[in-house]
């Protein structure tokens, strides 16, 4: 079974309390470590410009991600990462990438309204700030949002400070339109290593994955979102949709309702983690694991 891997707070050496797994999923605020330097991503672009991901973007599959897990355990590396909640509970964390998008995202609020479901938001840094007030609209309807990058872009080919610099960009603008950074990050097109994954981790991110991904980014029919989303769910799923989609809005409510007709609960992204067993939630260190 996956597990979700926990940051051991500096004080824990220092032989203080550490937080419990609840008091880390608490509303929090961090300062950001990246320079916000106008010309960062003029650097990116000059640098990596295969980095920047368009509507070409290919998710990586659950096998995929369930396979880098597998490996990453094998080597005896345990990072503060989530794949799925508990697999006892019939429980769905529904999220959404990408946005806020103008004309899009007021509608899907809506639509989650209209069927009391909550919903995890992972917004791009510059449609925050292009968007404000949808963001605040997501969290004043008791809704979830993540980190999803400043610039929408494939962190594997950028340079550990331009990782910062994505990062950290888009949890100040999130920081400056509800109040709070957040608890999750995701990376973009679920592209990530060990200096995407360390540095998320050393802020305090639980990196989210997914096990379902419909495929909605390719445009494809709602018919076949709705039947490829109906297809897969399990106890646990954390299903990845995107923010932008008509598609996706069209066929939202007939997933919600058939998902709950088969006896599953939506819930927060947090909600998912912290109902997860006691004996998935370990104290990790950034890379190798260590035993207290």
């Amino acid at each position: 079974m996956l597990t979700v891997a926990v940051l051991i707070s500096p004080v824990y050496a220092a032989g203080k309390r550490p937080l419990s797994f609840r008091e880390k999923m608490q509303p929090m605020t961090r300062p950001g470590h990246a320079d916000d330097n106008p010309t960062a991503v003029d650097r990116i672009r000059k640098t990596a410009p295969n980095a920047f991901l368009n509507s070409a973007e290919i998710p990586q599959s659950q096998v995929e991600l369930l396979a880098r897990d597998t490996y990453e355990k094998s080597r005896g590396y345990r990072f503060n990462k989530i794949i799925r909640g508990n697999m006892d509970r019939k429980e769905i964390a529904l999220t959404f990438d990408d946005g806020p998008h103008e004309g899009y995202t007021l509608k899907l609020l809506q639509i989650l309204k209209q069927t009391h479901t909550p919903a995890t938001f992972f917004v791009v840094g510059k449609q925050v700030e292009k968007f404000p007030t949808l963001v605040q609209l997501e969290v004043i309807e008791g809704h979830e949002v993540g980190d999803h990058t400043y610039d929408h872009v494939n962190l594997n080919e950028l340079t550990p400070e331009m990782v910062e610099y994505e990062i950290d960009r888009c949890d100040r603008a999130i920081k400056r339109v509800t109040g709070s950074s957040v608890r999750f990050f995701r990376p973009p097109g679920g592209n990530y290593n060990q200096t995407v994954l360390s540095a998320a981790s050393r802020r305090g991110y639980i990196t989210a994955l997914w096990t379902d991904d419909p495929g909605d980014w390719a445009r494809i029919p709602g018919d076949v979102i709705l039947q490829r989303s109906l297809d897969r769910l399990e106890n646990g799923a954390i299903l990845l949709l995107h923010d932008g989609i008509q598609e996706t809005l069209d066929i939202l409510p007939q997933l919600i309702s058939q998902a709950r007709a088969r006896g599953y609960k939506f819930v927060t992204l947090s909600q998912l983690a912290m109902n997860r067993d006691k004996k998935d939630i370990e104290p990790m260190m950034v890379g190798k694991t260590k035993k207290f």
